[in-house]
Parts: C-alpha cells; structure tokens; sequence
C-alpha cells in the first residue's frame, strides 16, 4: 500500500496522457451528479445500449455550429435501425422538462469541478 502522495509523473512518457485525463475528470463529474438525477437516468439509459457497430453511413462530425451538430444528431437518430433502446433515449431527449433538470445538473457539477464538457473535433 502506498504511503504519502505520488511522484511526479513524466507526462512526456505517458502514452494518452490528455485522453487519461479526461477519463478521470468524466469520471469525477459522473460521481457527483445527483444519485437520483436526470443526468444520471440518462447516462444509465444511454450506457445501456448496444451499439457493435457505428453506423457505416453516418460520417463524423465536422462542424461543432449547434445547427450542424443538430443536423448530425437527427441524422443519426433517425436511420431505419434504431433499437428499442435507442428509441427509449430518444424519447427521453425529448421530455423538455427532463432535458431543463438534466442540463441544470451538468452545468452545476461543471461549476463545481471548474471544468466544462465540450465537444472538440478530432483529426
């Protein structure tokens, strides 16, 4: 068992040290969502499913403008093989009231971690 802090690390050694640090900060926000919340309903909800396989014809997104995020969205969320689970998040999404406590609980644990989850493009 180890006794007192860590040792600096070497981050020039660390392979994915950026991504292992957003699986940590993702991880710390998740802990602190209500334990009865919509933000946690829907993560279970969407933890649930299933996907084997993106879909082949559904590129990634390009532009992060929230029309075009909005355009990508119902382009994925209405191809022809939408599961039962998937529709069950979809229709969560939809529940206004639902989507106002769960954007209320991000924006609080974001707050108190000091951190925001934003969408960034990738190479």
């Amino acid at each position: 068992m180890r006794t007192g802090p860590k040792p600096l690390s070497d981050l020039t050694k660390h392979k994915g040290i950026e991504t292992v640090r957003q699986i940590q900060s993702l991880m710390i926000l998740c802990s602190i969502l209500p334990p009865d919340g919509k933000m946690r309903e829907m993560l279970k909800l969407a933890l649930d499913i299933r996907n084997e396989e993106f879909p082949a014809d559904i590129g990634p997104i390009r532009d992060l403008h929230p029309q075009a995020t909005k355009t990508w969205l119902e382009h994925y969320w209405t191809r022809t093989d939408i599961s039962a689970k998937e529709r069950e998040l979809i229709d969560w999404q939809t529940d206004k009231q639902k989507m106002d406590i769960a954007v209320e609980e991000l924006q609080k644990a974001e707050q108190q971690l000091g951190i925001r989850l934003a969408p960034q493009t990738v190479d």
